[in-house]
């Protein structure tokens, strides 16, 4: 695939996660996108203090310059992942949850049934069911908070 492609992906990917803290012990993406965020408002302050760095004290300008491309290439290498992993697919455990959550919002008449067998399940389209199942069934996975 290519890199801007994935790039792209992984900035929607971004805006397309739930936010919710509860979700970060199952999914690793919501803790990578509070990592990437953080890093936008850190970075400046950083570059800035290894500029610093390298003016006041005797430190080679190689070992600054790399330094600084790794720290800049931090956040990226976070948007790549992301937009690797909203493309792969579901694991068996997961597919299991999906199709609960899909036939839940079938049964409420919020999706429509699709018979389409081809249909990649991927952790994109995981995201986007579980959104519509916060909006229209009041929690994540559809589960019933009784218990």
């Amino acid at each position: 695939m290519n890199l801007v492609k994935i790039f792209k992906q992984g900035q929607t990917y971004m805006d397309i996660c739930p936010k919710d803290k509860g979700l970060s012990y199952s999914f690793p993406e919501l803790k990578i996108i509070s990592y990437i965020k953080m890093a936008k408002k850190i970075l400046p302050p950083i570059i800035i203090g290894l500029i610093l760095w390298q003016y006041y004290l005797p430190a080679q300008l190689v070992v600054t310059i790399i330094t600084i491309l790794f720290t800049l290439s931090l956040p990226i290498q976070g948007i790549l992942w992301l937009g690797y992993r909203s493309q792969s697919p579901l694991p068996l455990n997961l597919v299991d949850n999906y199709n609960r959550i899909k036939l839940q919002l079938i049964e409420k008449k919020i999706l429509s049934p699709n018979k389409n067998p081809n249909e990649k399940l991927t952790f994109e389209s995981l995201m986007k069911l579980i959104n519509i199942s916060k909006i229209h069934l009041g929690n994540y996975f559809g589960q019933d908070n009784d218990n």
